[in-house]
């Protein structure tokens, strides 16, 4: 598989098969990851791999909730979603928080070095360099799996709350942030498969101006 064929089969999947991750596999993703550009050229980076079913658990307790149908369809309504591919893409996903951290392959916390407060009242797009050399991290092991054929899906931390439960159950020290959850594995036999907004590239390019 060529670069552009590992891209284009990197899916998100929520709904995992119960079928081992072999570690090799995942140290060569993981490897992938740290090939990716850092912005002080450091990688100060960690990643803990999350294998003990408590520990999970222990994660997801802390966000964890059963959606009625009727809650999910007004916590869409207020989020002012309107596009019907947008909105089961939700329906599916948001009640598959729990289950996608628990039943992954594999589940992986990255991890990046960061002295100053990430989210602060004078944060600069220079103060996000940090973060956003995780987020290449990340899409290099996602397209790294791709080419594996595992597939996987992010869960953003939501809240400063959210990641000091995450710190304090891992025991993370306090000058590492946590950008997200990536649970990673391969797709159950009845995987749901939502499709992109399709977007042409001849309908976004700009040359010269803003057009």
């Amino acid at each position: 598989m060529n670069v552009y064929e590992a891209i284009a089969a990197r899916r998100t999947i929520r709904d995992f098969d119960t079928k081992p991750l072999d570690r090799r596999v995942l140290e060569r993703m993981l490897t992938a990851g740290l090939q990716a550009p850092s912005h002080d050229h450091m990688r100060q980076w960690r990643t803990i791999l999350v294998e003990d079913r408590a520990t999970r658990e222990a994660l997801v307790a802390f966000f964890h909730k059963d959606w009625t149908d009727e809650a999910l369809v007004r916590w869409l309504d207020d989020a002012g979603m309107e596009d019907e591919r947008q909105r089961g893409m939700y329906r599916d996903a948001v009640p598959k928080q729990a289950s996608m951290i628990l039943d992954a392959g594999a589940l992986v916390i990255p991890c990046f070095r960061e002295d100053e407060p990430l989210l602060g009242e004078k944060t600069t797009l220079h103060q996000l360099n940090a973060f956003a050399s995780m987020w290449a991290a990340l899409e290099n092991i996602l397209i790294a799996g791709a080419s594996e054929g595992v597939l996987g899906v992010t869960k953003i931390i939501s809240s400063p709350e959210e990641r000091d439960h995450i710190r304090t159950t891992l025991g993370i020290p306090d000058d590492y942030e946590i950008p997200c959850y990536l649970a990673l594995g391969y797709p159950r036999a009845d995987t749901v498969w939502h499709k992109q907004v399709p977007v042409d590239i001849k309908d976004v390019l700009c040359v010269d101006r803003w057009t």
